[in-house]
């Protein structure tokens, strides 16, 4: 039951309902279950079985046959729809504050960025920008138009982005508000018990609500937002407090007023009768006309305590319209941020006629078809990086893989130790985000000299391996193989890695070990039985199959590459994700213990819907024995043409003989070194659109 609970706490309901799981048995193979159910539930986990207790709806099960855990993950995605291709910007790093008071703020937030050689793609605003905390309204005075006008326009020339927050709660009854003009004339909204519209408390104090499900709330957010970029021309839309989120439990009819930004509801009482509507309403079930979905005969264990399904919700017994048939928020209610995600997505699209980028934080089923996910208002606490990890896992595999979490914590005050170790890990979240609250010491990462420097360093390694990224989402979007996998993935027979979740995969090519213990310097990392080796240095890690303590310092986050893998990366990574692109291609090659490796690379502009023709696509193989190795290209589709470097200039052999001599069948091999750890060679009049292979002898 989708629930405005804090990310922080834990062992309860939270944003996103998410009927699916994932089995991997002793053998190795795995299945899956998903149950195609919008209703609440509790699900009861024992030792040997699960049972759903769910209050409605059908009981539609999918059961995925697998047989490794990819496959059940690609099985299940193509039932829910495949995840969205993310324009390549958005895995750039971003930086957002909920309390940034005025514009002047957000422009030396982005400046000092730059000052301190800090990668950063897109500047986010919260509900500051807004006049009282409405929609699709900016602040005249803290944020005047004319000048976040200006702003944005500067951001674009420095190929940076600008999105924007959207709460759906909309200021209520108040006829010089035009978008609640609009949604009270066309109907498009939640109905309350009476068929009145749903009034509740948000931000700008009392709202209603539209309704995503029925055309008229479809076409209403459509024309906002048509008119909203018609003022700014933002990059993408962050929909937030959509489970849906209100200050009150259930309606408030008879509030006294509330001043904007009061969390506290304004209402004692409440002036519901019962449904007057109950003939029109989809009910299914047994009892009739005598079912109260109020008070449904099995209560669910809503918030840890049972609480009544309306709490910090909606009334249960509201309804939505959807093709002229009216059906309750009881059956749909955790449809609502899926919903509305899906029509920010669409209408973004058809305003662009470009790929979207919409970050929602509620979820179900099929979300990462339309929009990326953050896993909400987590704390500064160092728990809380561990639970980062578990959820970027955990939604990989539900479907969502364009996953992060509020980078240094979202919650009270950060430390600058804290924030050090979360930008190493979070630089490696497929979204990257630095997000706090209003009251608590501002954290951008240039706020301490170390973490700048981290930051500096850590992120143009991240920005360095967007490729491999950007490789991956294209993967995820055409087979809903994820971008962030757990180890028992890629070694589904060793009993060792089931457990593990303080380390990850990013693909099948790198090994994320992060130092995630406040005080630490260093951090147990186990290996599987494979190659593996060190991302920096390429030396081997010539302890296998179990735990190794590897030194961590401060500064420090341990990286290896996994043997068999190949990918790209762009040198000299820049500022900007934009800038970065304009420099060349390194292809590292890592063998495995069978002297094999394979890779691939994805390119198109970025930003392309029509990314699967308009987009260059290439296969890596190599393979060596003891005196002979080989490098081949395929090149499966050439259809990129643009400004961005398809040069490769540099290739690094892992894991083989240090060669005699190196011949190219394509371009010019312009030298090569021969280090004690691998081979590097050097490229001119390479392109990734000509297929190639290079050869190696002793």
């Amino acid at each position: 039951w989708n629930h405005d609970t804090p990310a922080a706490s834990t062992n309860t309901n939270l944003y996103g309902a998410h009927p699916f799981y994932l089995q991997i048995l002793e053998n190795g193979n795995s299945h899956g279950v998903f149950l195609l159910n919008s209703n609440g539930m509790d699900i009861i986990y024992e030792s040997d079985h699960l049972t759903y207790n769910t209050i409605g709806g059908v009981l539609d099960f999918y059961i995925f046959i697998g047989p490794d855990a990819d496959s059940v993950v690609q099985q299940y995605n193509n039932v829910i729809g495949l995840p969205h291709m993310q324009p390549y910007w958005a895995f750039g790093f971003h930086q957002c504050r909920y309390g940034m008071p005025n514009l002047e703020y957000v422009e030396q937030v982005v400046a000092n960025y730059s000052a301190a050689n800090i990668p950063l793609d897109t500047i986010w605003s919260d509900i500051d920008y807004m006049d009282v905390y409405k929609d699709f309204t900016w602040d005249p005075v803290n944020y005047p138009l004319d000048q976040v006008q200006s702003f944005t326009n500067q951001l674009h020339s420095q190929n940076q982005q600008y999105v924007i927050i959207l709460d759906p709660g909309i200021k209520y009854n108040d006829t010089s508000y035009s978008p609640y003009v609009s949604l009270a004339s066309n109907g498009g909204y939640v109905y309350d018990v009476n068929g009145d519209p749903f009034v509740g408390q948000v931000w700008p104090g009392y709202t209603i609500f539209p309704d995503f499900l029925s055309t008229g709330g479809q076409t209403y957010w459509q024309e906002q937002l048509s008119q909203l970029l018609a003022t700014v021309p933002y990059d993408g839309l962050w929909v937030d407090m959509n489970e849906v989120s209100n200050f009150c439990s259930g309606e408030c009819l008879d509030g006294a007023p509330v001043p904007p930004s009061s969390t506290t509801c304004g209402c004692t009482t409440s002036s519901k009768s019962f449904f007057s509507k109950q003939d029109n309403i989809m009910i299914v079930y047994d009892d009739g006309d005598s079912f109260d979905p109020e008070n449904p005969p099995y209560a669910i264990n809503n918030n840890e305590v049972h609480d009544p399904l309306n709490n910090k919700g909606i009334d249960v017994n509201a309804y939505h319209n959807v093709n002229g048939v009216d059906i309750l928020e009881y059956d749909v209610h955790n449809l609502y941020g899926l919903t509305e995600a899906r029509e920010t997505r669409i209408a973004l699209e058809s305003f662009y006629n470009e790929r979207s980028f919409v970050l929602t934080r509620s979820s179900f089923p099929s979300s990462g078809r339309w929009t990326a996910h953050w896993t909400g208002d987590n704390a500064s606490q160092w728990p809380d990086i561990y639970y980062s990890i578990v959820g970027m896992l955990n939604f990989n595999i539900l479907g969502i893989p364009m996953i992060g979490s509020d980078i240094c914590g979202f919650l009270d005050d950060t430390t600058e130790e804290l924030c050090a170790r979360w930008i190493e890990v979070g630089s490696f979240y497929p979204f990257s985000r630095n997000h706090d609250t209003i009251g608590v010491i501002p954290q951008e990462l240039y706020r301490w000299p170390t973490v700048s420097e981290i930051s500096s360093y850590i992120l143009r390694v991240r920005y360095s391996l967007i490729p491999l990224y950007y490789t991956l989402n294209y993967e995820a979007a055409t087979t809903g193989s994820p971008i962030i996998r757990p180890l028992f993935f890629e070694f589904p027979t060793d009993p060792n890695t089931v457990s593990i979740d303080r380390q990850f995969l990013v693909g099948n090519a790198i090994m994320v070990a992060p130092v995630i213990d406040e005080g630490a310097t260093s951090v147990s990392v186990y290996f599987p039985n494979a190659n593996w080796y060190d991302f920096y240095d390429y030396s081997a890690v010539t302890t296998v199959g179990q735990t190794v303590t590897v030194d961590a310092p401060l500064e420090f986050i341990p990286l290896y590459i996994l043997g068999g893998s190949i990918f790209a990366s762009r040198t000299d990574p820049a500022l900007t994700t934009y800038a970065t692109r304009m420099n060349p291609f390194n292809i590292t090659v890592a063998f495995d213990s069978s002297n094999q490796a394979t890779g691939s690379l994805f390119m198109d502009d970025g930003r392309t819907l029509d990314y699967e023709t308009q987009s260059t696509i290439v296969s890596f193989k190599a393979s060596s024995t003891s005196s002979r190795g080989t490098l081949s290209t395929s090149v499966l589709q050439n259809g990129y043409s643009g400004e961005f470097s398809t040069e490769i200039t540099n290739i690094a052999l892992i894991g083989t003989f240090a060669p005699n001599s190196i011949t190219i069948s394509s371009g010019f091999i312009t030298g090569y070194t021969v280090f004690n750890t691998h081979t590097e060679i050097n490229l001119s009049g390479v392109d990734i659109g000509t297929p190639f292979t290079v050869t190696w002898t002793n």
